[in-house]
């Protein structure tokens, strides 16, 4: 899952914000998920939530579902753009791999600066549970330039594993796509090799089992109202960021 839009922009503007599941390389794969929430937190603090629409067509994409919405930035500074979808059990073994389910939290964000006025791109305004805190403003980087990332659970560092990927890039097959896990002070740093639309995303597993109720529909995999094991709790965070 990865959000996009203008990171850039004046005070007193409205401007188009956009949500997406799937593979960005491969539109055919893109659908639109059980989504829990979608808000944007303004640079004084307030949590502003969203009415996300649906699209079926983009330019770029064609035929591609997603999520938008027309929002007004009023107040000079940084803004954190955030969705959050609803939690699910998931399993490998449902796709051939080796069975170990896992009760996913998936989040998205993404800064959008306006105008002059306060830069809070280094705290963890989203207030996310998993969250990812550049070092440096994410809309000043050029294509060269290293950012470096600071992952925290629940405001703490945490090790964690994190891959960076440009759009274009298969995430699953593509060589060039990087990947590490961070150090107990949960940072790392990418070098962004060209312009254009990176994903730096981490994830982060607790070993603690249970049971989940689902709340909604998933393929042939579950309906609401089934009961499914899980192994561990995972978080995943995406941030987008665009390199001129």
């Amino acid at each position: 899952m990865w959000v996009e839009t203008q990171d850039r922009t004046e005070p007193k503007t409205v401007q188009r914000v956009y949500s997406f599941f799937g593979h960005p390389s491969m539109t055919a794969s893109l659908y639109i998920p059980q989504m829990d929430t979608a808000f944007l937190r303004t640079p004084s603090g307030e949590k502003i939530s969203l009415e996300m629409k649906r699209g079926d067509w983009l330019a770029g994409y064609g035929n591609a579902e997603h999520l938008y919405s027309d929002v007004r930035i009023d107040c000079p500074g940084d803004s954190i753009f955030v969705v959050a979808r609803s939690p699910g059990v998931y399993d490998l073994g449902w796709h051939g791999g080796k069975s170990d389910p896992f009760l996913s939290y998936n989040f998205a964000k993404a800064v959008i600066h306006a105008g002059p006025g306060c830069a809070c791109w280094s705290v963890s305004a989203a207030n996310l549970p998993l969250d990812l805190i550049p070092e440096q403003a994410p809309y000043e980087l050029k294509a060269g330039d290293h950012i470096r990332i600071k992952v925290e659970y629940l405001g703490q560092p945490v090790k964690a594993s994190w891959t960076a990927s440009y759009w274009t890039w298969d995430e699953h097959g593509d060589s060039r796509v990087k990947r590490g896990t961070t150090g107990e002070d949960g940072k790392f740093s990418v070098e962004l090799i060209q312009g254009g639309l990176w994903f730096l995303d981490a994830a982060y597993s607790l070993p603690q089992s249970g049971i989940w109720t689902a709340t909604h529909y998933l393929a042939q995999f579950f309906k609401s109202g089934d009961v499914l094991h899980y192994n561990s709790l995972r978080y995943k965070t995406t941030l987008s960021i665009w390199a001129r």
